[in-house]
């Protein structure tokens, strides 16, 4: 009988993983639709845009957004990135099809999650502490949302009224 019962265990565990990695991917799609939505909200002109000096200009807050992702999931990544998904320049058509590129990219990388996986501890970066999986999916998640948050400073400040998130 406890045989049996670690088997059940263990199938909902898997079950369970399984239901978090497809919900983190479906999440993922939209935060990409999102994402790409406030991107695409400034007009290109703007993109150099900085509400204040110390500030990142627009576009480059969104390439910040992109090699964050890039940084965090490249540690799940069963392949390393491609060169193309390193940076890209600040300009609006480059760096909305640099956010596009980057989505598709890690949205391959959180589908093929597992378990496993998601319960590794992973070195930190410059001796700092490490990361399970699910802290570094977490991680790019609050991450995205932080600077996307950033921008409707960005957007309000030129008079544009950011868009609405949809689940």
């Amino acid at each position: 009988m406890l045989g049996s019962a670690a088997v059940a265990l263990t199938e909902r565990t898997a079950m369970a993983a399984e239901k978090s990695v497809e919900s983190f991917v479906a999440r993922w799609a939209a935060s990409k639709a999102f994402t790409l939505a406030v991107a695409n909200a400034m007009p290109a002109e703007s993109y150099d845009f900085k509400p204040q000096k110390e500030m990142r200009g627009y576009g480059e807050l969104m390439v910040h957004i992109g090699q964050a992702n890039v940084f965090y999931l490249s540690r799940l990544a069963k392949n390393p990135p491609a060169a193309s998904l390193r940076s890209a320049k600040p300009d609006k058509d480059s760096a909305v099809k640099y956010l596009s590129d980057v989505f598709d990219w890690c949205a391959g990388v959180l589908s093929g999650l597992t378990q496993a996986d998601l319960d590794k501890v992973y070195p930190g970066p410059n001796n700092a502490p490490g990361m399970s999986g699910w802290d570094l999916v977490m991680n790019v998640f609050i991450h995205t949302a932080h600077h996307r948050g950033y921008a409707d400073v960005y957007l309000r400040e030129k008079g544009i009224t950011p868009p609405t998130y949809a689940v």
